[in-house]
């Protein structure tokens, strides 16, 4: 019963304290990721979101688009729907380290999700797998004793083998049997995955500001940190997938115009600082230091003085 929290799912089906009015017309600041951005064991004042919420008075708002598996091709219609439904000329993206491989669908193909598909003539092209549900999966869903195994014991090495049984009876589950997800730091691949993983990065950085109707410079990209210090651990980081990927999506990103901010040096500003950590022992997702840090980058961007002015 670790990380208890109480919060709110809104009108619109996301976790945040706030409804979301399609009638308001004050500026609006989209806050756009997967897990990270969903933060369900994060109370709401103390996410990334909602810290920049309490940083603006009445005349803006702040609204998360954010669900776990999502990836960055989902953040790119996600940022379109916030257009489209609430009026968004802001967007504020998390990047973590499964949102590159994962928007292909060579790699993954859940149910519910977005993906780049290959065409036959090498292209890549949009194309989204539609949820329905079958009978074994509703039975699972409510099944208490399957949903304990799922979200508590598979969290362990032993769990993740439970995960992997249970994930061979569901399709689309999102665990291939021995295959256990990527470390931050680490992310071994191969070479083929890291040249399809750019192919998709490029593509999905075209396609934003087509489907926003906004320059780049209206939409900012958060890194997320590698979160290893030490010079050797650093270096092992850097030239495992997540490095690699990490370090060709900024170039990418600032070389078309967007602003990116690295959250590697926040963190470890931080970290050399009070020695904070930024993830819980027992999950790998960013604890409240780690939104806070996020939050205080999104603080000292440009695009936040240009949304505090518009």
């Amino acid at each position: 019963m670790r990380h208890v929290n109480h919060g709110h799912v809104n009108n619109a089906g996301f976790i945040n304290d706030q409804d979301y009015d399609a009638r308001d017309s004050r500026p609006l600041l989209a806050v756009i990721g997967d897990s990270y951005i969903e933060a369900l064991i994060i109370p709401y004042p103390l996410t990334l979101h909602g810290r920049l919420s309490q940083a603006v008075d009445r005349t803006r708002r702040v609204y998360s688009f954010g669900a776990s598996g999502a990836s960055l091709i989902d953040y790119l219609f996600y940022a379109e729907h916030a257009v489209r439904a609430y009026g968004a000329r802001r967007f504020v993206v998390n990047v973590v380290s499964n949102d590159f491989d994962e928007m292909l669908l060579r790699y993954k193909h859940d149910p519910g999700y977005h993906y780049y598909a290959e065409a036959a003539d090498g292209a890549l092209a949009p194309v989204l797998i539609d949820y329905h549900p079958g009978a074994m999966r509703f039975l699972t869903h409510n099944s208490m004793l399957c949903r304990y195994l799922w979200h508590n014991v598979g969290t362990t090495p032993f769990g993740f083998r439970v995960r992997a049984a249970l994930g061979s009876l569901i399709p689309g589950s999102g665990v291939p049997p021995g295959q256990p997800p990527l470390a931050v730091a680490g992310n071994s691949a191969d070479s083929e995955r890291i040249e399809m993983s750019k192919r998709a990065v490029r593509e999905v950085l075209a396609d934003f500001p087509i489907r926003t109707g906004v320059a780049p410079a209206s939409i900012l990209f958060l890194v997320d940190s590698v979160r290893v210090f030490d010079p050797p651990s650093l270096a092992a980081a850097r030239t495992g997938y997540f490095g690699i990927m990490r370090s060709y999506f900024i170039e990418e990103a600032l070389r078309r115009g967007f602003e990116v901010r690295d959250l590697q040096d926040g963190f470890a500003r931080r970290h050399a600082r009070d020695g904070a950590d930024f993830q819980y022992p027992d999950d790998g997702h960013w604890n409240p230091t780690g939104h806070e840090e996020a939050a205080n980058a999104v603080l000292e961007s440009r695009l936040w003085r240009d949304f505090l002015a518009d």
